[in-house]
């Protein structure tokens, strides 16, 4: 069950001197699911469910991969919020995502990877302003458009 889940990680760390930060299980409404099995929930669900576990014990770097993958648009707003204001508070975000609109606020710098090896790794802006593109979609295309020439 999903409170048995967030209990256990609670026992496991008990970690006193950690404020424990509940706001995404509130925002998504999860104790109202506390009962379900995880296996029976949706994979939106369960994303949900992930990231609110994520974030639970405040931990200074993040690593997110796809977090937004199956989230419905409200949900997926709320969480890139969520990371905006954990941003602001100095955390470092380690995200991974084929969706270039879930990056483009958040970001800062852009690593790109292709099959493993770096293709490129640059700032935000070094990237925008090398390529004339205020997108960061249109400026990872250009980008490997140019590479693969």
């Amino acid at each position: 069950q999903i409170g048995q889940l967030f209990d256990m990680m609670r026992d496991l760390r008990n970690d006193t001197d950690t404020t424990l930060d509940e706001e995404l299980i509130h925002a998504y409404r999860l104790p109202d699911i506390y009962q379900k099995s995880m296996r029976t929930l949706s994979g939106g669900t369960r994303q949900k469910v992930s990231a609110a576990l994520a974030f639970l014990f405040n931990p200074p770097v993040m690593i997110l991969d796809e977090p937004t993958a199956g989230l419905d648009p409200l949900s997926a707003e709320i969480l890139k919020e969520k990371v905006q204001r954990e941003k602001q508070r100095n955390k470092l975000f380690l995200v991974t995502s084929h969706i270039m609109s879930d990056l483009e606020e958040p970001a800062t710098d852009v690593l790109y990877l292709v099959e493993g090896s770096v293709v490129f790794f640059k700032s935000l802006n070094a990237l925008k302003t090398e390529t004339g593109e205020e997108r960061l979609g249109r400026a990872i295309a250009q980008i490997m458009q140019t590479h693969a020439s």
